[in-house]
């Protein structure tokens, strides 16, 4: 008898707090006070401001509980200049979305100038690109820039790849170039102010860059300034005089 009454007890808390927890969630998904009232954006710099407006205007008055984060993530991935976008929900009723710009490192010429981020996305052009003064990357076809679109040429990959090397072990060196060439025979780094060209070539451009650093000074000493640099043999670095 004693065990028939626990297990009705037992049955009747349960049934209560399952309707109990039904009645809670009811009520914080449906309460006016839990409705998104406010987004607020950070981290814009050069994105128009109303493009991501748009991309999250329908989240005001939703749930604050039942947003769905990852969808809007998810919108931001095919905005051309947003690398990533992070959401944060702050109760009762704020959103806060954190931009990740994408940052130009280099302007490709391809009928213009045209901006490209280290992934090899083609930015769209705005007033401040005619103003940047950024690399040059030159001898990419003209068919591969698109904007708003990653560039696959390879030969557009290894130029990046070689001014993030030149960033990475060159100091200011990466600062004063003017210009990577692409073309049959691999990269060349162009650098107006000191005066010389670096024939980077096809591979091993790690290797052969940081060849180039460690010898560098040694090379600024010489009477007659060396004009073309050629990296390309496994052991050892040409020097010639003329362009």
């Amino acid at each position: 008898m004693r065990a028939l009454v626990f297990r009705l007890l037992t049955t009747a808390a349960l049934g209560a707090l399952i309707f109990g927890a039904f009645q809670a969630y009811n009520i914080l998904t449906t309460s006016e006070r839990l409705e998104v009232k406010t987004v607020e954006i950070r981290g814009l710099s050069r994105v128009a401001p109303g493009d991501v407006e748009k991309l999250v205007a329908d989240i005001q008055g939703q749930n604050i509980l039942l947003v769905p984060i990852e969808k809007y993530s998810d919108r931001f991935a095919g905005h051309p200049r947003i690398r990533a976008a992070a959401f944060k929900k702050v109760l009762p009723n704020r959103v806060i979305c954190t931009l990740e710009e994408r940052e130009p490192v280099a302007l490709v010429y391809a009928d213009g100038f045209r901006e490209v981020d280290d992934e090899g996305m083609v930015l769209t052009s705005d007033d401040l690109t005619d103003y940047l003064d950024l690399p040059v990357i030159t001898g990419v076809s003209r068919r591969s820039v698109k904007e708003g679109a990653f560039c696959r040429e390879p030969q557009l990959a290894s130029a990046l790849r070689v001014l993030g090397i030149c960033k990475r072990y060159g100091g200011n060196f990466a600062n004063e170039i003017s210009e990577l060439r692409v073309g049959d025979s691999g990269v060349s780094v162009v650098s107006l102010k000191e005066g010389m060209v670096l024939l980077v070539g096809e591979s091993e451009f790690e290797g052969r860059l940081k060849k180039f650093f460690l010898i560098r000074s040694t090379i600024a000493k010489k009477e007659e300034p060396s004009k073309v640099i050629d990296l390309r043999f496994d052991d050892q670095v040409v020097l010639r005089s003329g362009i």
